[in-house]
C-alpha cells in the first residue's frame, strides 16, 4: 500500500505541474490535426503543410511532457505511439490524406482521456487514503 501511496502522490504532482502544458498541447495538436484534415480533403491541399509542421512540433512537445508521468511501464508505450505520430505525420506532408489525420485525431482525443483517467482516478486517490490511515479503517470494520 506504500508503494500505491507513493505512486499517487507523485501522479497527483505530475498532475498538478503540467496539467496546464497538457491542455495547451492537447488542444493545440487536435486543433493542427483538424486544420490539416480539413485543407487535405479540399483542394485547397498545400495549406495543410503549416499545419502539419505544427503538429509535428506539438507532438513532440507533448510526448516529451508524457514521458515525465511517474509511471515507466507508459514510456516505451509512449514513445511507441509517438514514432507512428511522426512518421504519419511526416508522410503527409508530402501528400496529405485527410483519412490518415482523422485517425491522428481520434487517437489523440483517445490518449487525453487515458491521460485525464490516469490523473484524475478517484480509485486510486481513495485507495491511498486507505493506505494512509490502515488503524482507523481497521476500527471501521467491527
Amino acid at each position: 500500500m506504500k508503494q500505491l501511496f507513493q505512486l499517487t502522490t507523485q501522479i497527483n504532482t505530475f498532475s498538478s505541474e503540467n496539467d496546464a502544458e497538457l491542455v495547451f498541447l492537447f488542444d493545440s495538436l487536435l486543433l493542427s490535426l483538424k486544420t490539416a484534415a480539413r485543407h487535405a480533403g479540399s483542394q485547397s491541399i498545400l495549406r495543410a503543410t503549416p499545419s502539419l509542421k505544427h503538429a509535428i512540433n506539438l507532438s513532440k512537445f507533448l510526448e516529451r511532457t508524457l514521458l515525465r508521468i511517474p509511471v515507466p511501464g507508459l514510456h516505451d508505450h509512449i514513445s511507441d505511439l509517438f514514432d507512428y505520430f511522426q512518421r504519419t505525420l511526416e508522410e503527409n506532408c508530402g501528400v496529405p490524406v485527410e483519412e490518415e489525420l482523422d485517425e491522428l485525431v481520434m487517437l489523440t482525443e483517445e490518449l487525453r482521456k487515458g491521460i485525464s483517467s490516469l490523473t484524475e482516478d478517484k480509485s486510486i486517490k481513495s485507495a491511498s487514503k486507505v493506505a494512509m490511515n490502515p488503524v482507523q479503517n481497521l476500527s471501521t470494520l467491527h
